[in-house]
């Protein structure tokens, strides 16, 4: 958090080029939070993400803005008091700049939270099935988050505290706060109650930067070992928020000469990981829904091939063919049965039997054919007697044969006698 110094020189113009391009990436990183918010689903569900992240940069964009013309507000002065003391800008910027940990520290939080929730790794004591929450881990989560937010709430009346001077002690180190780092704490000598107001000052980054450093090691955890993303080593951009912090966190050691500059490069520098983590982030809950997807596919596909399921109009229309079926199929009773096996042992041939239905009976009509004799056939080619006709024929002319041969011997015997 920076203030404008009225007693001090106006910035140089390499700071002023500084805040200059400064101003112009956070307004570049304000579109893109923007876009980030409102194309992506799973953010738009967290009001901190969509909302807030944007403001939050905003904000940084307007402090850097502010710093870059403070040269000019500092020539001006009204009544012997300098522009920069009274200007509405700077008011507004004091009570806004307040905002900037706070927002980042809940989002910071929640994307964390929603990476690990939708990959179901547990998080913080916080254990997570099929995206959803355990019911043995509802408390944990809800302490947890409040945590959070309450710690943001703490922080953000620590910094309107500091900016408006709530607590001072009238000495000159406190004209420091927020104007100086940790190098200037360490290297001006005086009390503890003395130097609270540059603490109180530097202290609100300083939990984000302790904060983040544990969140943004989750983060990197996940990245290499639960990530749908597979990478080849740790050095994956899921890090990029943990280079993130100790760039903010170097942002605080300087001096006031470099603090101003140095600091906001320092937050910019962890925004901007944070929102390229934020793209790995929904690189991968897409591939979790992809992949979520195909496996629902899969299973209805499964069900398709292994249960057949034909429709009410194919099971009635097999049903009909069966009773059809079943009425044009005639039964044969075991009575009748016997008596097709008596004939065809009996006949010694091939019998064909005939099933003729009466009056609600099975009559059968077993026919003998003689597996040897054809069918003698006419000139025509048509049949002229059945094999039973022609077997009588033969009967009959043997016994004529044989009726000759007897009187010729009878004569014969007659005339010997003689």
């Amino acid at each position: 958090m920076t203030f404008i110094d009225p007693t001090q020189q106006p910035p140089t113009p390499g700071l002023i080029a500084g805040y200059v391009i400064l101003t112009l990436v956070s307004l570049a990183c304000t579109i893109w939070a923007i876009q980030l918010g409102r194309h992506r689903t799973h953010y738009r569900l967290f009001f901190s993400v969509r909302v807030l992240f944007p403001i939050a940069i905003l904000i940084l964009a307007l402090e850097n803005a502010t710093l870059a013309a403070s040269g000019k507000l500092m020539a001006q002065t009204i009544e012997g008091i300098s522009v920069v003391e009274v200007h509405p800008l700077v008011r507004a910027i004091f009570v806004l700049q307040t905002f900037e940990v706070p927002i980042l520290l809940i989002v910071m939080f929640e994307v964390t939270y929603l990476i690990h929730k939708r990959r179901s790794v547990n998080f913080c004591g916080m254990y997570f099935d099929e995206g959803r929450r355990l019911n043995n881990t509802q408390a944990m989560s809800c302490m947890l988050r409040n945590s959070i937010r309450s710690l943001a709430t703490v922080l953000l009346v620590m910094g309107l505290m500091v900016n408006f001077d709530f607590i001072t002690s009238n000495v000159p180190i406190d004209e420091l706060a927020g104007r100086a780092g940790w190098w200037t704490l360490f290297e001006e000598e005086g009390t503890f109650q003395q130097e609270l107001h540059l603490l109180l000052s530097l202290l609100p980054i300083a939990v984000l930067v302790a904060v983040s450093f544990y969140l943004s090691t989750m983060m990197w955890r996940y990245g290499t070992s639960s990530s749908m993303i597979v990478h080849s080593s740790i050095c994956n951009p899921w890090f990029y928020c943990f280079f993130g912090t100790l760039a903010m966190a170097a942002g605080q050691l300087f001096a006031e000469q470099l603090y101003p500059v140095m600091s906001n490069t320092g937050i910019l520098i962890f925004i901007i990981t944070i929102e390229a983590v934020m793209v790995e982030v929904d690189k991968d809950i897409v591939a979790i829904e992809n992949e979520a997807s195909f496996l629902v596919c899969v299973a209805l596909k499964g069900d398709q091939i292994s249960v057949a399921r034909p429709s009410m109009a194919e099971q009635q229309q097999r049903n009909d063919t069966v009773l059809l079926q079943d009425e044009e199929i005639p039964t044969i009773t075991s009575d009748q049965a016997d008596i097709i096996d008596a004939v065809d042992v009996q006949a010694g041939g091939v019998v064909s039997s005939n099933l003729v239905e009466s009056d609600g009976q099975i009559d059968v009509e077993v026919k003998f054919e003689d597996e040897e004799t054809p069918a003698v056939k006419g000139v025509d080619g048509v049949a002229s007697s059945t094999p039973g006709e022609l077997n009588a024929q033969d009967d009959a002319t043997n016994d004529d044969h044989n009726k000759e041969t007897e009187e010729r011997g009878a004569t014969v015997n007659d005339k010997k006698e003689r």
